[in-house]
């Protein structure tokens, strides 16, 4: 369940999320991470100024590769519920799926070099672990909001 609420917030651009009383759109979303990763970090507004523009661009990146991922999961599903047996179509949307892995793998990597390159090793360590505090305290709110 975790994971389908993390993926729906990054695949869809324009998501409205609506769970009892809150309401909140992907920008907001995205505005509150910042600032929760801002406090996190302590970035200078050196830092700042570098570390933001490479996340973000990292971050287009792993969504545009969850989003072809995702595609080959419906692709998949789509199969499964038309019964189909055809082997080559399984083959090929499995073959994305790993090739997806595999990219996310590197863009991770690049990624963490770029980060440790601006923040240090101790302060990409503390991002790494922001970023799952928030994605838990958004998860947190909305199931008590739903309730």
């Amino acid at each position: 369940m975790k994971r389908f609420f993390i993926t729906l917030l990054l695949l869809t651009p324009c998501f409205l999320l609506v769970a009892g009383d809150i309401e909140l759109t992907q920008d907001e979303i995205e505005s509150r991470k910042i600032a929760h990763l801002s406090s996190a970090l302590s970035l200078s507004p050196s830092e700042a100024t570098r570390f933001w523009p490479v996340y973000n661009e990292w971050n287009k990146k792993l969504k545009a590769n969850m989003g072809v991922r995702h595609a080959a999961l419906r692709q998949i599903r789509q199969l499964d519920k038309s019964g189909s047996s055809d082997e080559k179509a399984y083959i090929q949307q499995n073959k994305i799926l790993v090739d997806g892995a595999a990219e996310e793998a590197r863009i991770l990597s690049e990624a963490h070099q770029a980060y440790v390159s601006i923040i240090g090793p101790i302060r990409t360590a503390k991002l790494y672990w922001a970023e799952e505090q928030f994605r838990n305290m958004l998860i947190r709110e909305l199931r008590q909001n739903a309730k």
